[in-house]
C-alpha cells in the first residue's frame, strides 16, 4: 500500500466519526440499488418511500448526535452551522420523499433508483455543509449535483422533463468549470500552499498589489460558480426549465434541500475563506443579490404556470438569504439565513403538496387551475393561502419575522439600497401570492367532485400549516429559541 492510501485510510479511520450520517447514507443507497431492487419486486416498490423517510430520520438522529470536531487533514468539520443546515437539508428531502409517493404511483414510475439518488445527492449535501477547503467545496457540489442531473430528467418518456435534464446538466458543467479554474488562480496567489479555507483568508490578505488581479479574478469566478448552484441572477437561467420539467417533488426537492446546503457553503466560504477580502466581493455580490430580488420577483408576475411562478419566486427568496451572507458579522448572518431557509422550506413544501393534489385531477400546472380551491376544499385552500402569504411576509405570518430578521440584520450592516429594493420587490411578490388566492376565492370552481389528498400529503400539509400558524401565536420567541438550538 502506497503511503498516501495508507495515510487516507489512517485519516479516514480517524474522523469516520464526523461523517457518520454521510456514511449511513450511502451505504444504505448502495444496499438499496442492487441488493433491495433485486429482492423488491416492481408491486411492492412504492413502499420505498415510507422506508427512505425512516431512514432520513435516522440520519437526522445520527446528525444531532455527532459530536464537533474538525478532520481528514482539514477538510471538513462539524460544527453548529454544519448541524444546522445538514438538518434543513434532510427535511428538505424528507418532504420531497414524503411527497413522490402519491406522484410517482399516479404516472407508474416507482423505482428503488429514485430514492437511492435521493439519498446520495443528500450525503453530498451534508458533505457540503461542513466542507471547509475548496476541494471538498468542489467534490460535494458535484456528487450533490450529479444526482440531480439525473432525478430531472427522471421521467424519461417526457419531452419536456428530459429537455429540462439536459440544460440543467450542460449549464452546471459549464459552471463547475468556472469554479475549479477560480479555485486554481487562488491556490496560485497563495503561493501553489493550500486550499484549507481558514489558512487561505490569512495567505490572500498578504497577497502583494500586482497580484491582486488574480485574487479578485479567482474570488468571482468562485462566486460566480456558487451562485450558480443557488440559481441566483444572473446564473438562473437554468431555474425556471428545471422546475417545469421536473417531477413536481423533485421540484421541491431542489428548491428546498439543495439550497439550504449551497448556502451553507456560501457562508462558510465567504465567511471564513475570504473573510478578509470582504472589500473585494461585497460589491458583486450586492449587485447579484439585488438583482435576483428584483428579476425573480417582477418575472413572476407574468407567469401562468404555478412551477414556473414558484421557480421566479424560489430566485428571488434566494436574493433576500444573501443579504446575510453580505453580514461583515458571519455569525449573525448565519442565524438569519438559517432562520429564513427554515420557514421557507415550510412554506415551499406545502405549496407543492396542493400542486401535487391539483395534478392528480390532471390540473396543477397553471395557475387558472387553482380557481375555486377555497370552496371546494376549504381547509386546503386555507393551508395554501397560508402559505402563500408567508412566503410574500405579510405579518404577522411567520414568514414576515424571517424577512424581519434578515432586513434589520442588513440595515444594521449599512446595506440600506438593498433594505429598500427587498422591501420594494416584497410587496411585488404579495401582487402575484395574491392573485392565486383571487383564483381560489373568487373564482368559480370547476364541475366535478374533488378527489383525496393522500395520507403523507395530508400530514405535510397540516405540518407546515400548523408550523406557520404556530409561529405566527410565538414568531420572535421561536425563530430566537430555534436560531440559538440549530448554531449553537
Amino acid at each position: 500500500m502506497t503511503g498516501f492510501a495508507q495515510g487516507l485510510l489512517d485519516a479516514l479511520l480517524r474522523d469516520a466519526h464526523l461523517i457518520t450520517p454521510q456514511l449511513f447514507l450511502m451505504t444504505v443507497a448502495t444496499l438499496m440499488l442492487w441488493p433491495g431492487d433485486l429482492f423488491v419486486n416492481r408491486g411492492s416498490k412504492h413502499q420505498w418511500a415510507p422506508v427512505t423517510l425512516v431512514i432520513l430520520a435516522i440520519t437526522a438522529m445520527l446528525v444531532v448526535r455527532t459530536e464537533n470536531g474538525l478532520g481528514f487533514g482539514r477538510m471538513f468539520q462539524m460544527d453548529g452551522l454544519t448541524r444546522g443546515f445538514e438538518l434543513l437539508s434532510i427535511l428538505g428531502a424528507a418532504g420531497a420523499v414524503a411527497l413522490s409517493q402519491r406522484v410517482l404511483n399516479g404516472l407508474k414510475q416507482q423505482t428503488v433508483e429514485y430514492y437511492a439518488l435521493i439519498l446520495f445527492s443528500l450525503s453530498g449535501m451534508l458533505f457540503l455543509c461542513g466542507a471547509t477547503d475548496l476541494i471538498s467545496v468542489y467534490f460535494s457540489l458535484e456528487l450533490m449535483a450529479v444526482c440531480i442531473y439525473i432525478l430531472v430528467a427522471y421521467l424519461r418518456d417526457w419531452s419536456t422533463s428530459v429537455e429540462a435534464g439536459m440544460k440543467y446538466f450542460l449549464l452546471g458543467a459549464f459552471s463547475s468549470g468556472i469554479l475549479v479554474y477560480g479555485i486554481s488562480l487562488l491556490y496560485g496567489a497563495a503561493g501553489g500552499t493550500t486550499t484549507n479555507l481558514a489558512d487561505l483568508n490569512q495567505a490572500l490578505a498578504l497577497v502583494p498589489k500586482p497580484d491582486s488581479l488574480l485574487v479578485f479574478g479567482g474570488v468571482l469566478m468562485v462566486l460566480v460558480g456558487m451562485a450558480f448552484k443557488v440559481a441566483a441572477v444572473p446564473f438562473h437561467m437554468w431555474s425556471p426549465d428545471a422546475y417545469e420539467g421536473a417531477p413536481t417533488p423533485i421540484t421541491a426537492f431542489m428548491a428546498t434541500a439543495p439550497k439550504a446546503a449551497a448556502l451553507a457553503a456560501f457562508l462558510r466560504v465567504f465567511g471564513t475563506g475570504f473573510h478578509g477580502l470582504f472589500t473585494e466581493w461585497v460589491l458583486p455580490l450586492s449587485y447579484i443579490a439585488g438583482a435576483s430580488m428584483i428579476l425573480g420577483n417582477v418575472a413572476a408576475v407574468k407567469q401562468v404556470s404555478m412551477k414556473r411562478l414558484l421557480a421566479y419566486s424560489s430566485i428571488a427568496h434566494v436574493g433576500y438569504m444573501l443579504l446575510g451572507v453580505l453580514s461583515a458579522d458571519p455569525v449573525a448572518g448565519a442565524q438569519a439565513v438559517w432562520l429564513y431557509m427554515a420557514i421557507y422550506i415550510f412554506m415551499n413544501i406545502g405549496a407543492f403538496a396542493v400542486v401535487i393534489y391539483l395534478q392528480g385531477k390532471g390540473e396543477g400546472e397553471r395557475i387558472e387551475d387553482f380557481k375555486g380551491l377555497g370552496r371546494k376544499h376549504p381547509v386546503l385552500g386555507f393551508a395554501m393561502m397560508m402559505f402563500l402569504l408567508s412566503l410574500a411576509g405579510i405579518p404577522p405570518l411567520l414568514g414576515f419575522f424571517g424577512k424581519f430578521y434578515l432586513f434589520k440584520l442588513a440595515i444594521e450592516q449599512g446595506h440600506v439600497t438593498l433594505t429598500v429594493i427587498a422591501l420594494l420587490t416584497s410587496a411585488v411578490s404579495a401582487y402575484y401570492y395574491l392573485g392565486v388566492v383571487n383564483q381560489m376565492y373568487f373564482r368559480e370552481p370547476a364541475e366535478g367532485e374533488a378527489p383525496a389528498l393522500g395520507t403523507l400529503p395530508t400530514f405535510i400539509v397540516g405540518v407546515a400549516c400548523l408550523v406557520i400558524l404556530v409561529g405566527t401565536a410565538f414568531g420572535p420567541w421561536l425563530l430566537e429559541w430555534a436560531g440559538k438550538v440549530a448554531l449553537s
